[in-house]
């Protein structure tokens, strides 16, 4: 049998939500996730997918509240967000028909930590934004729900930044490809079912 082939392509991978200047700091592709509009920049821009985002809690945290519950319902329940440099918290959502609902919120914890931020929300500590297909397992399991079935914030669009397409290295080329493939297959379990 012969031996193992070794790795042609060193990671290092960094996680932040900080903004990286991909020039600057040297990195040969940012994955990001921004609501739009996307801000212009002198990078090559590669768009994988829409982050479709939901808002969901805790089935126990809802107990009392109509069913389902209206926008304005909200405001006064505990909540949950990822935005530390924000002062002020607000929920923008899109409903039937065209509707649109601004819901300021208070939270009692807010972090980047995206998976701090779903153990909150399964813990019963508050309502929560968080993408579909971090918490997709969860509403099928009922351990969340969906707080606004018929209400939704803006979707974000996942992408790809990185200087330029001409030099761009064979083993960055196979991770965007790659990551194509993987995202639009999460973007079509997303999908409703007909």
């Amino acid at each position: 049998m012969p031996p193992p082939s070794r790795p042609k392509v060193q990671v290092v991978l960094e996680s932040t939500n900080r903004r990286v200047d991909v020039l600057r700091e040297g990195i040969d592709v940012a994955i990001r996730v921004r609501f739009p509009p996307l801000e212009e920049s002198d990078l090559v821009v590669k768009r994988f997918a829409e982050s479709k985002q939901r808002l969901v809690a805790s089935p126990r945290l809802l107990a009392g509240l109509s069913n389902p519950p209206a926008p304005a319902d909200l405001g006064g329940l505990p909540s949950l967000a990822w935005n530390p440099d924000r002062q002020n918290h607000d929920w923008r959502l899109d409903g039937p028909n065209g509707a649109t609902a601004i819901v300021r919120h208070r939270p009692r914890l807010v972090t980047e930590d995206m998976v701090a931020l779903r153990l909150a929300a399964l813990n019963g500590v508050g309502i929560c934004q968080l993408p579909t297909m971090v918490v997709r397992q969860d509403l099928k399991d009922g351990t969340l729900v969906d707080v606004l079935p018929d209400w939704a914030p803006k979707a974000g669009i996942i992408h790809a930044a990185f200087p330029s397409r001409r030099g761009l290295l064979p083993s960055v080329r196979a991770l965007l490809d790659f990551l194509g493939t993987e995202f639009a297959e999460l973007a079509r379990l997303d999908e409703p079912r007909t």
